[in-house]
């Protein structure tokens, strides 16, 4: 089953796909947030309404006109993202990661289907990062790997924007400090170097990351019976209609059920909260450094694509700040 969210003569409007460009309003719910939190009766609701649409009972919605689309579930409580996970950016590691790093998004970095991502001259450099959504269907909280998936709702997708510009130019900082402020484990993760090794290094990911429209989601959301394994999907990018990272979850360093259980120890997840998995990288023929060298300010106005086997494929509209 395929979910989303519109917004119908201004009004927030939970949906079910019938077919295609077809859709049905599911009017129980005020919010896709709501919908899941009811769990299997949430379900049984949108089935029954896709049915009696079929049926010519309820009235069906034509997405293939002018839509406002929104991010499918525009309301969790958070937005985590799983940083670097991906062997192709892993193979240049200083050291392999140890667990999964996070950052975290605010609802206000969401955008929907055909929206504009918007990127700031202060962005600097800015790249796309296509990847898959797991959205959570419960409250999740110490779950252990081999249970992972019992709490995934469904899946959607993402186009992680972010500002390399920013990343490295304002929101990055080593502070030298003197020998006794330097603990075993702040340089524990990074060589030593010969002559001074007091140097800490800190990059925040607040600007780079959580900018608004850095977190275009959707169009659809896609009920877990539908994704039989999310460590088998390929992942697309495309930029002006080219593919520039041709991609699989079964490259990523650190799987689906691993990355849900390490959030799970330090976050509480709750019921439409979303963790983005990880990033396609492995380039293409005409793009080999794949989505790291795809600057998204040499394409305005153009169409950034992500596409996931099973998920569908989410469009936006590069906007540079003139």
């Amino acid at each position: 089953m395929k979910l989303g969210t519109i917004r119908i003569d201004g009004k927030p409007t939970v949906i079910a796909r019938v077919a295609d460009d077809k859709a049905v309003a599911l009017d129980a719910y005020r919010w896709m947030e709501d919908l899941i939190e009811a769990g299997n009766a949430g379900l049984d609701t949108a089935n029954e309404a896709i049915q009696a649409a079929l049926a010519g009972k309820l009235p069906v919605i034509d997405l293939s006109a002018s839509t406002d689309w929104m991010a499918p579930n525009p309301r969790p409580s958070k937005i985590l993202g799983c940083a670097v996970n991906n062997n192709n950016l892993n193979s240049k590691a200083m050291k392999p990661m140890t667990a999964p790093m996070f950052f975290i998004k605010g609802r206000s970095a969401l955008t929907g289907h055909n929206k504009t991502i918007d990127i700031l001259k202060d962005h600097g450099p800015s790249i796309p990062e296509p990847e898959p959504v797991v959205v959570f269907g419960k409250t999740a909280k110490n779950v252990p790997p081999e249970k992972a998936l019992d709490y995934v709702f469904g899946y959607t997708l993402t186009n992680d924007v972010t500002a390399s510009g920013v990343k490295f130019g304002e929101d990055s900082i080593a502070l030298k400090q003197t020998a006794d402020i330097v603990k075993p484990h702040h340089t524990a993760w990074r060589p030593k170097f010969e002559d001074d090794n007091n140097w800490l290094l800190f990059i925040y990911h607040s600007k780079s990351k959580a900018a608004d429209t850095f977190a275009a989601m959707g169009p659809w959301l896609t009920t877990k019976d539908e994704v039989p394994d999310p460590n088998k999907l390929l992942v697309r990018g495309y930029i002006d209609g080219e593919c520039f990272t041709d991609d699989s979850t079964a490259n990523y360093f650190f799987p689906v059920e691993q990355v849900i259980s390490t959030a799970s120890k330090w976050f509480t997840m709750e019921p439409g909260d979303c963790i983005h998995t990880g990033t396609a990288s492995k380039g293409t023929e005409k793009h080999p450094r794949g989505n790291i060298g795809t600057y998204l300010s040499g394409y305005d106005g153009k169409l950034c694509d992500v596409e996931i086997d099973g998920l569908g494929r989410l469009s936006n509209r590069i906007n540079l700040e003139k």
